[in-house]
This record gives C-alpha cells, sequence and structure tokens, in this order.
C-alpha cells in the first residue's frame, strides 16, 4: 500500500463556514498578516473575555509581531482577566472573523501580553447585548412549572434582566415536564442592600470602565436614576408598603436547556418578564457585581506586577 497519499485540501478559513472550532493549518501566517496590516493602519483592536458571566473588553495595541506570536499592549484589567483565563479573543474593524488566542506571556509591570496559537473563531460571535452576571454565593431559586402542584428548587447560574439560568438536579428533571416552551414562576431572592440602585461608571463608556463597549442605552431596561425608596416599591402597592430587599418573584419560559452530567445536573435557560421594580433590582446586583469584580481585578493586577518587577 502506498504511504504517498495526498493531504487533504484546508478549507478558507474566512470563507468556509463549516466545522467551527477547526484550527486550519493557513490560520496563523494568515491571522499575523491580518495582524501586520492592522498595526500598520494604527485601526482599532479589541480583546474579549469573560469572567463570571460579566464581559471584559478593551482596546489593545499591537506592539511587535513575530513569526507565530504577537505581543500587545492593553488595559490592566484586561491583563487580569487574561492571567485568569489564559486566552482571549481578537475583534476589530478589520476583522471579518473573531480570532481566538492562547496566552503565552504576561508583562503586567508594562501592560503587555504575548499571544500565540492564533485561530479562527467560527462558533464565537463576540459579547452579549445584554450583560449577564453570576452571583458570587448560591441562590436558591424556587422553580414550579405551570399547573405543577410545587415548587422545586434551582440554584441561579447566572442572571440578566431578560432572563436567566439556573442549575436543576438530575434527580429532579422530568423530560416529560421540562420541554421548551412550557411557562414557569420563579422565587428568589438577590443579596442586594436595602437601598436602590445607583448610577455608576461601571455601566456606562467612560475611561477606564469595567464595560466599555455598553454603554446606559445599550443596556435595555438598567434605569438607574430613581428616587430613593421608588426601586424597592412594587408597581401599584401603597407607599408605605414594601417588598423585601432583592426579593424576586415573576413569570418566565423555559427557551433550552442543557445536560452537564459531569456535574449531575441540568442547565435550564429560562426568559423571563419582570417588572420594574425587578428590573431596579436586577441592576443593582449587576453593579453590585462589577464593583466587585473591579476590586478584584486591581488587587490581582497590583499583586501579579509586583511579582513581575521582582
Amino acid at each position: 500500500m502506498s504511504h504517498n497519499r495526498r493531504k487533504k485540501a484546508w478549507p478558507n478559513p474566512v470563507s468556509d463556514p463549516l466545522s467551527p472550532g477547526v484550527i486550519c493549518v493557513d490560520d496563523t501566517v494568515e491571522i499575523l498578516t491580518l495582524l501586520r496590516l492592522i498595526a500598520r493602519n494604527e485601526t482599532v483592536l479589541r480583546l474579549e473575555n469573560y469572567y463570571k458571566g460579566l464581559p471584559i473588553s478593551y482596546e489593545a495595541t499591537i506592539l511587535a509581531i513575530g513569526s507565530d506570536y504577537a505581543e500587545l499592549r492593553c488595559n490592566r484589567y484586561q491583563i487580569a482577566c487574561l492571567y485568569l483565563n489564559r486566552e482571549t479573543c481578537l475583534v476589530g474593524d478589520e476583522i471579518a472573523v473573531p480570532i481566538a488566542a492562547q496566552v503565552a506571556l504576561l508583562r503586567p509591570s508594562s501592560l503587555s501580553v504575548v499571544l500565540h496559537g492564533f485561530q479562527y473563531a467560527r462558533n464565537k460571535i463576540g459579547l452579549r447585548n445584554q450583560i449577564r452576571v453570576q452571583p458570587d454565593e448560591p441562590v436558591i431559586v424556587h422553580l414550579r412549572l405551570k399547573n405543577a402542584l410545587s415548587a422545586v428548587q434551582a440554584l441561579l447560574a447566572d442572571i440578566s434582566t431578560e432572563g436567566l439560568g439556573l442549575y436543576l438536579d438530575r434527580s429532579l428533571f422530568l423530560p416529560r415536564l421540562y420541554q421548551p416552551g412550557v411557562e414557569v414562576s420563579l422565587t428568589f431572592k438577590l443579596p442586594v442592600s436595602g437601598a436602590p440602585a445607583r448610577q455608576t461608571g461601571n455601566l456606562t463608556m467612560t475611561a477606564g470602565d469595567l464595560t466599555t463597549r455598553f454603554s446606559r442605552e445599550q443596556i435595555r431596561g438598567l434605569n438607574l436614576g430613581l428616587e430613593a425608596g421608588e426601586a424597592q416599591r412594587k408597581p401599584g402597592a401603597p407607599a408605605g408598603q414594601e417588598m423585601p430587599a432583592g426579593q424576586i418573584t415573576a413569570r418566565g419560559i423555559l427557551i433550552n436547556l442543557r445536560p452537564e452530567l459531569h456535574s449531575q445536573r441540568y442547565r435550564l435557560g429560562i426568559r423571563f418578564f419582570p417588572d420594574e421594580r425587578i428590573r431596579q433590582t436586577i441592576a443593582q446586583f449587576i453593579s453590585l457585581r462589577q464593583s466587585a469584580i473591579i476590586r478584584e481585578f486591581k488587587t490581582l493586577y497590583e499583586t501579579i506586577s509586583q511579582l513581575d518587577r521582582a
């Protein structure tokens, strides 16, 4: 039998929409050529990551390009996120298909990162339009299907103003009941203080902001300019009757589900319909989580910078 078999031709990494995630042998050469063009034209390049559900996206500048790597200068919060994620996604006006890359080396004290292992990320669609955050501590959700006699307990995976993800124990999952389109009711309490949500720089497009990509208008439903006490007041209820801080009761529809058998659970995706008071509670929770992550990134960056200098 002849061993001189003809090698299979790889598809064009830009024009071929099939086989997402396949690494093409020509990806690195083509991507580095594109990055050289971006560096020469000085066009905008951004690094995109997620951390605990939050999008981390800042502009980056190309410092050097080698035979199989590129060195970029980026924001200190992005540096902290790259230290944890060890990978990122490059997007920009001249990048038709997002580019996935691995972290080869970090130089925190000089705000630079060396990336390698480039490939086109056809299965990555960029950052979500809605910020979806994960709780830091377990949040129990009482989930009740329409016409069910009782509720079951699930854990909150993440939440935005339009939907949430839940983890349901495998022993509680009944395929004939949990079908996309079924109506559900939800009751849970988010860990927020009694004070109403306040507008902060964390949700606006300001220099050094964690969510640079998201303006206040782009985050639908997040109106943070309420008068004191209004965010906690149930619509239609007398002014003196207020719901407990963080308490949420809402209806929703099961949109999708995915087994996570290694964890003996199912992940449920639910679109729900919060009223204005609940939207404000979620806005406050998002703001608190953003602030906590900013503090975490700041501490981490300072630590790894000191180690880098040493």
